[in-house]
């Protein structure tokens, strides 16, 4: 992902605008600057110990404030308020917040003295709601990285099934980050790394984050070598083209259990570990089992080698630990890499 970014010219132009350094890593320079603003923001506050705190702080210094829409009713009832206070900005508000935008940031435009100079809307209605934790954060992603003032409405837009423009892929890679801080993770990151610690972690340290976002963005904050992998029913890539409306002239396979999702954190990337998703699942592995067989969740030792595409490409990093856990439609796995000894 990173460096199909680093490659495109609206993130380069990005960087230039943010006054950066030209380099051949503008993603990594952008990353940086946002990190810097939260460090300089953080020590105004040295007390702050959690990405729930640090969310507030960040929305404060950068002048927005989060309005949670619950119901139609909300949304109409925000909408006719900042309407009376003169914000045009929200006449189409009811329209943007459509199902496909989550949440919207509207610069205010007749602010009294005492007002922030932001207003973001967060959608939290129906299944809306578990998604609001990151939402905000995308939102303050994109004031981070705010070039152009005269800039009224920045939006987060979920499209299914379509990719996501360059500025939005990339905003989403720094709210995943600042998210699940990770000096703050780290802070309590103790002992080997489980299903159940982070589970504990996101109950402690920001709550409102929905468990499939705490999954990734804690297992890439652990200190110590991890790899998240989903595996679910799927096809092999190329096998289905979705803008083709019929296969009565092609032969469909079945889809088979795929790691379609494969993150191994900063740590197991340094160990060496090669894990590329999409793999077929060995029949093997404790994966397969705890999908195929229904159970609840597994432990085992694998070698990550027994991976293998039918050309001959294979995993690799030797024995890990696989915690394995069914989640109904996939199987998410914990990989732990195992010391050797000598």
């Amino acid at each position: 992902m990173a460096a199909k970014l680093n490659n495109n010219l609206m993130i380069r132009t990005l960087a230039s605008d943010l006054n950066l350094k030209p380099s051949d890593d503008p993603v990594g320079e952008i990353i940086a600057y946002c990190h810097k603003q939260v460090k300089r923001f953080l020590a105004d506050f040295p007390k702050c110990a959690s990405p729930t705190e640090l969310l507030e702080i960040v929305a404060n210094k950068l002048r927005t404030e989060f309005r949670e829409i619950n119901s139609d009713a909300e949304l109409a009832q925000i909408r006719t308020e900042f309407l009376d206070k003169k914000e045009s900005g929200f006449v189409t508000i009811h329209n943007e917040l459509d199902g496909n935008v989550l949440g919207i940031t509207l610069k205010r435009i007749s602010p009294q003295p005492w007002d922030l100079s932001y207003v973001s809307v967060i959608d939290c209605r129906g299944d809306n709601n578990r998604k609001a934790y990151y939402t905000k954060w995308h939102e303050l992603v994109h004031l981070l990285i705010l070039t152009d003032q005269s800039r009224l409405v920045f939006r987060r837009t979920h499209l299914a099934h379509q990719p996501k423009p360059p500025e939005e892929a990339l905003v989403d890679v720094i709210a995943g980050t600042f998210a699940f801080y990770p000096e703050m993770v780290r802070a309590h990151a103790q002992g080997e790394i489980s299903f159940e610690r982070i589970e504990e972690l996101r109950s402690k340290l920001c709550p409102s984050a929905s468990r499939q976002s705490a999954l990734l963005g804690i297992s890439k904050a652990w200190p110590k070598p991890c790899v998240l992998v989903e595996a679910r029913l799927a096809h092999k890539a190329g096998q289905v083209n979705p803008n083709q409306q019929s296969f009565s002239f092609k032969v469909v396979p079945p889809p088979v259990l795929r790691a379609v999702h494969v993150t191994p954190n900063d740590a197991a990337r340094k160990t060496g570990i090669r894990a590329i998703a999409n793999f077929r699942v060995p029949p093997k592995s404790v994966l397969y089992r705890v999908f195929h067989e229904g159970l609840q969740y597994a432990e085992a030792l694998e070698e990550l080698s027994m991976w293998r595409s039918s050309d001959g490409t294979q995993w690799s990093g030797g024995t890990v630990r696989v915690k394995a856990k069914n989640f109904g439609d996939c199987v998410q796995a914990l990989l732990i890499p195992v010391p050797t000894t000598h």
